[in-house]
Formats: C-alpha cells, sequence, structure tokens
C-alpha cells in the first residue's frame, strides 16, 4: 500500500474507508490533536495510482503541520475518465469540510494531474464552501498545451511531452472536448479562490501555463495568487528531488499552513 524511507504508518495513524467505492486514506499526527483539514489531490497523469513519493510527502506534511491529510485513491483512466471522478470527488469534498467551521481551517492541495483536479474542483464549488488554502504543486492547468511558449521549455523538460501528455489528457477527457473547465481550470473562473499559491519549475512543459495563470488570476476579486517558480527545476521535483529546493517548498507550505489555522 505505501512503503519509503517515511512509511506514515510508522509515526502517525493511518485510516483507510470506503467512500462511494473510492479507498479513501486519512493521515492523522499520533502526537497531540490535528489542527485543520487537508483533502490531497495525488498526480500522476490520471493513469499511476498512488505512489510511494506521494505517502513520504504527504507524511511529511502531516507531521510538519499538524494537519490531518486525507489521501483518495480515485480511479484512473483508460477505465474512468473526469465524468466519473468529479461527482464523486465533490461529495468527498463536503464530507471532509463538514467539521471544519472556519474555510481558513481547510486547505486543499494536490501535485500535477491533482493539482489540476484541485483547481477545477475548487471552481466548482458555492463560494462560501470553498478552502482557505489552494495549493498547486506543478499543475496541468491546460489540457490542450498550446501555449507558445512549450516548444521552447521542451527540449529541457526530462520528464513530459507534448504528445504524451496529449494521449493522456484525451483518455481522461472522454467524449468532452479538452479545453473544457473541468480538463483545463485555466479556463475556468478565477474570482473568489480565495489564497491560492502555485509552485513550478523553469524546466517544466507545464509552467508556462501557471505563468500564464498568474496573469489572468491578478486583479481577480477574491483571489490572492502567488507564483514560486524555481529555476532550473524540473516537474514535480518537490516530491522526486530531494534537496534544497525541495525543502524549501515543503518549508513555504509548511508555514503557510500554520499561520492559517
Amino acid at each position: 500500500m505505501y512503503g519509503g524511507n517515511r512509511d506514515p504508518a510508522r509515526r502517525h495513524t493511518v485510516e483507510r474507508r470506503d467512500f462511494a467505492g473510492w479507498p479513501v486514506y486519512r493521515i492523522t499526527p499520533r502526537t497531540g490533536e490535528s489542527t485543520g483539514e487537508l483533502l490531497y489531490l495525488h498526480g500522476g497523469g490520471y493513469v499511476a495510482p498512488i505512489h510511494t513519493v506521494h505517502w513520504d510527502f504527504v507524511a511529511r506534511l502531516a507531521g510538519m503541520t499538524g494537519r490531518a491529510v486525507t489521501l483518495p485513491d480515485y480511479p484512473l483512466t483508460p477505465a474512468h475518465n473526469h465524468r466519473d471522478v468529479f461527482p464523486v470527488l465533490g461529495r468527498l469534498y463536503e464530507k471532509v469540510a463538514e467539521g471544519e467551521t472556519s474555510s481558513s481551517s481547510f486547505t486543499v492541495m494536490g501535485d500535477s494531474a491533482g493539482a489540476t483536479m484541485g483547481l477545477a474542483l475548487v471552481q466548482s464549488l458555492p463560494y462560501n464552501r470553498r478552502p482557505g488554502n489552494l495549493i498547486l504543486m506543478s499543475p496541468w492547468l491546460d489540457a490542450t498545451l498550446t501555449n507558445p511558449e512549450i516548444p521552447a521549455i521542451q527540449p529541457t523538460d526530462p520528464m513530459s511531452t507534448v504528445s504524451g501528455l496529449t494521449e493522456l489528457a484525451r483518455m481522461w477527457a472522454g467524449p468532452d472536448d479538452l479545453a473544457t473547465p473541468e480538463l483545463s481550470p485555466i479556463n475556468g473562473p478565477l474570482d473568489r479562490l480565495g489564497r491560492v499559491t502555485v509552485f513550478a519549475g523553469s524546466r517544466d512543459i507545464l509552467t508556462p501555463d501557471a505563468r500564464r495563470l498568474a496573469e489572468l488570476a491578478t486583479g481577480a476579486a477574491g483571489t490572492n495568487l502567488v507564483l514560486r517558480e524555481y529555476e532550473d527545476m524540473t516537474h514535480t521535483w518537490m516530491l522526486t528531488q530531494p534537496g534544497p529546493a525541495a525543502d524549501a517548498v515543503l518549508a513555504e507550505i509548511t508555514g503557510l499552513l500554520r499561520r492559517y489555522r
């Protein structure tokens, strides 16, 4: 189920529950009461399950922030597409958030395709049910991948290609257009999203759309979006490349979540 050097079961309480047929894991620090909830949506191009790097990251996050982390094992493509997943994801959000009296103590967070889902989810929520913090790590914001800056970055990206991601996106889209906001949340409403923190790397073909999102969100009512772009970093480096840059991201997220409890 999980493993790695920071196996969460060794330091935290890990519970598995089923929700609408999905396995859903809740990671709670064993020392002290949890202070706020965090819904984490894992990446993997909509085809890969929760990986060791995700368990490793959420375990560290739970320990450093005191947050209880909910990690759903949502259905994957090609057997499923976004139409199967989003209705259940919305209900799961409401279930996790139902005990929270303040939006400041609730956070939605994800990496890569999980960050895409996180932004699209928040966009779909009523204004009064949105979380206080939305944290997006290497988000895939536009499934069409038509940003004119992408070709210049493609030779430096060792992890992703436009053709490979497009194939995954088409499977996840099912019968729908790739520009649909649920698949490309850069096309969705950007007002009243609250505090949004985006982490991106300069060697990731998805980063031009992170820059574009920051531009589009400037001046959006009720949205405070901060883009942190790290030079020479690749896709989801904060999960896969231990080192000072990854530690800096975790430290910033920890500080943010401790500030807003």
